[in-house]
């Protein structure tokens, strides 16, 4: 039995922070706004188009009274949207600096077992039913093919049961010969082959109410109205791990154990009511983020890893520092170093919440078995991240390239740690 891995979540300094900790470590990190009011990625509103830019093929749409989005305009659309016309969007990349939330009209909506998503089409009005089907995908990453065509056949008769096709053609919009209309598909995920069919078409049968009241209903609701509100998004994290999945979640928010109990069925939720030791005291939670501001980061060896920003990416420098004091460098010393830096290397990638390019200069070494060893060992700690990170490349200059999506905010971006973060960096730069 290995070491217990939970989620907690507790408030800090007015701000939700949760964190998955593997035994006493935090490996995962995610600092929220629990404002009802706040726009969360996903959300879906009615807005209003203010501007069309076509140099650009953009538009700016007003989604929340006074909050504008930035809405890219495909071929499909480039004729359609109109500026002060009213429209369905669906936020997909959070408002950062200076940039605007960037938009979308394509609608999806992200589960645990499926994502439904939609698209929209031009079909013949005199011949409906042979111009379209519905879209079911299965994960690639189920390897069994009995399984994959058991979801498959769910999939596509759940849309058979639960749609017909005059519902989604009298809900289109007629120009003489064609019709165009919006029409739902799914994927199926990864999590729905562990579970019973059941459970997916639950969890089908909830996406498919909501997406009817976006497209069917949506277009008679006010200006600004929310029509989908996304989850919470230590709801989304908790949803991410799959083999690393959490043993219990502990937080001392009522209302967030309430909704967690709800949304989190299969995984026990525990009520910390102890408030003269507080979960962020008890776990270190504080210490643990404000030390992750810090440029240097040391190893059980004695080597350190310095991790840097650049405009354009990030670069991970691994040190021998006081790892080989008194001791003779050799290979076999250097290749023990690289390995325990690259253990942690994808542990600050999740605890810094990094994303982008990564850039990681290993300590050079000569021989190729060692070279392919720490190659394994990296790919598969970056397999353990519930967000998608992927090992690119060993350059002839010894360098790895990593690239890592983006889910939400880093560390830095983070208001509520850059005095720290800045403080920490002063101080580590002044001590080298």
């Amino acid at each position: 039995m290995g070491e217990r891995k939970q989620y907690v979540i507790t408030r800090i300094d007015n701000r939700l922070v949760g964190v998955y900790m593997i035994g006493e470590r935090i490996y995962d990190a995610l600092i929220v706004n629990d404002n009802e009011d706040e726009t969360r990625v996903g959300d879906v509103y009615v807005g209003r188009v203010k501007n069309v830019v076509d140099n650009i093929n953009a538009a700016f749409v007003e989604f929340r009274e006074g909050v504008m989005g930035f809405l890219p305009i495909s071929s499909e659309l480039k004729n359609k949207i109109k500026p002060e016309q009213e429209i369905i969007v669906q936020v997909k990349k959070p408002a950062t600096g200076n940039k605007d939330a960037v938009l979308s009209t394509d609608i999806e909506l992200v589960g645990r077992y499926v994502i439904w998503r939609d698209k929209s089409i031009r079909i013949r009005e005199n011949e409906p039913e042979s111009s379209f089907s519905f879209s079911v995908s299965v994960s690639r990453k189920i390897d069994d093919v009995s399984v994959v065509r058991k979801l498959g056949t769910a999939g596509k008769r759940f849309f058979t049961d639960e749609f017909n096709i005059d519902e989604l053609f009298d809900n289109g919009v007629s120009s003489g010969l064609y019709v165009d209309m919006v029409i739902p598909g799914i994927t199926i995920r990864t999590n729905a082959a562990d579970v019973s069919e059941d459970v997916m078409l639950d969890e089908l049968r909830f996406f498919c109410e909501k997406w009817r009241i976006i497209r069917f209903f949506g277009n008679n609701r006010k200006l600004y109205s929310r029509l989908y509100a996304e989850p919470p998004a230590y709801i989304r994290m908790i949803n991410r791990y799959k083999s690393n999945r959490p043993d219990r979640i502990i937080t001392d928010c009522d209302a967030v154990a309430e909704l967690v109990n709800m949304s989190v069925p299969d995984i026990p939720v525990e009520l910390y009511t102890d408030m003269s030791y507080p979960l962020d005291a008890r776990y270190a939670i504080s210490t643990t983020l404000n030390k992750a501001c810090d440029r240097r980061v040391w190893l059980k060896s004695g080597a350190n890893l310095i991790i840097d920003r650049t405009e354009a990416m990030m670069v991970i420098d691994v040190n021998t520092a006081k790892a080989i004091d008194g001791k003779r460098a050799s290979e076999t010393t250097f290749f023990k170093i690289n390995c325990e830096a690259a253990e942690e290397i994808a542990r600050q990638l999740r605890l810094r919440n990094l994303s982008g390019i990564i850039l990681v200069d290993f300590i050079d070494m000569k021989e190729q078995g060692h070279i392919d060893h720490l190659i394994a060992c990296l790919r598969s700690f970056l397999k353990d991240d519930p967000v998608r990170a992927t090992y690119i490349d060993y350059t002839k200059l010894g360098l790895v390239e990593i690239t890592r999506a983006k889910q939400a905010p880093s560390l830095y971006e983070h208001k509520l740690y850059d005095s720290v973060m800045s403080e920490a960096v002063r101080s580590d730069r002044q001590g080298e």
